[in-house]
């Protein structure tokens, strides 16, 4: 057998796990060579992505986004110091309409999703509210939409938003702020340690309460506590950040597969038509929001940005874009989402059902 099929076999045999790890480091390595934003998770997302869709077997890693997501959640509460969250505080009325605002956002999403491809009312409604992927995707079966494509604008919707919004933000030099820097930077081994065994107890209790996001939002409580007590253990290191990055970035790649190619027209129209409406709405509110508080203005678009809670946080992580403001924004915005899109729509639903009986 020649080097070529040799090298052929090997790859056809290599389990779709690894497979997918290894395209992803190296769209990682090659997004970072040339000098990509966020090159450790666009990169295998792109990679992974394009992957998928030619065909080729790639697996979700078991338990690799919500590893990374651990990682990021530790690493994002660090920035709670006492000083910070005091300064959140004072955004509190904003943070609470922003989260409303968004779900008035995704209704009118969901206007033009329907128009476009044709899907039933509810299904357009949950496939545009942006809450978390599999959080909407049941309240939406919950209330008799299609699932399937629910979970499918969603998907589209998040690599849209974390594409375009870290490449546009690059391009246009936006800068971090020296108000929000992590409680320390000293990285030790015991502290390390006890502050994953917190991550994983704090995730696990969240799974338990069946609260969205728990392996982010866990670790993520974990660490602001120790941080906002005016405590730290340690910093994240590097290696770990960027080792969290790949899984995700692998995680939303491996979204992708052939299907998507064969997907009704009018459907993927419709998604990618509601995904640019949201996510121009979502920026102008940003823009506003940014004017009113005298926060800078890449940082609120990426706090009230209509991409993943991980993702939009990490984009403010590593370019220092207030990432304890964008993570209260986000995550306030996630659990509103959860939380009140089933009784709105119940509420638009019975609405639609009155004008309609005394229209006729």
């Amino acid at each position: 057998m020649s080097l070529p099929e040799q090298s052929k076999s090997l790859r056809g045999s290599l389990p779709p796990v690894a497979t997918a790890l290894i395209i992803g480091v190296c769209g990682g390595m090659l997004f970072k060579l040339i000098r990509m934003p966020l090159p450790w998770m666009l990169g295998p997302m792109f990679a992974v992505g394009m992957a998928g869709i030619s065909g080729r077997r790639v697996g979700e890693i078991r338990g690799g986004r919500q590893a990374g997501q651990l990682v990021v959640g530790c690493a994002l509460g660090l920035y709670f110091t006492p000083d910070v969250s005091r300064h959140i505080l004072n955004f509190g009325g904003y943070i609470l309409a922003a989260a409303f605002l968004a779900i008035a956002i995704g209704a009118l999403g969901g206007v033009v999703l329907k128009r476009i491809s044709g899907v039933t009312a509810v299904t357009a409604f949950f496939a545009s509210v942006p809450g978390g992927a599999s959080e909407m995707a049941v309240l939406a079966e919950r209330a008799g939409a299609r699932f399937d494509q629910v979970a499918l604008a969603h998907s589209i919707r998040v690599l849209m938003t974390v594409s375009i919004i870290p490449i546009s933000m690059t391009m246009t030099g936006a800068g971090g702020s020296e108000l929000y820097t992590p409680s320390t930077a000293l990285i030790t081994a015991h502290g390390l340690v006890v502050l994953f065994i917190l991550a994983v107890c704090s995730a696990w209790v969240f799974m338990k309460l069946n609260i969205p996001n728990a392996w982010l939002l866990g670790p993520l409580t974990a660490s602001l506590l120790i941080t906002i007590s005016g405590d730290s253990l340690s910093a994240i290191p590097p290696v770990l950040s960027i080792a969290a990055q790949i899984l995700i970035g692998c995680s939303l790649g491996s979204r992708l597969k052939p299907s998507l190619l064969s997907e009704s027209r009018r459907l993927m129209m419709g998604v990618i038509a509601s995904a640019t409406f949201t996510l121009c709405l979502s920026m102008t509110m940003g823009l506003v929001i940014a004017a009113l508080i005298g926060e800078t203005v890449p940082t609120m678009i990426l706090s009230t940005a209509p991409g993943g809670l991980s993702e939009m946080c990490i984009t403010a992580k590593i370019l220092r874009l207030g990432v304890p403001l964008v993570t209260a924004f986000q995550v306030t915005r996630l659990a509103i989402v959860v939380t009140c899109s089933l009784p709105v729509w119940r509420m638009l639903h019975g609405m639609g059902a009155r004008i309609g009986r005394s229209g006729r």
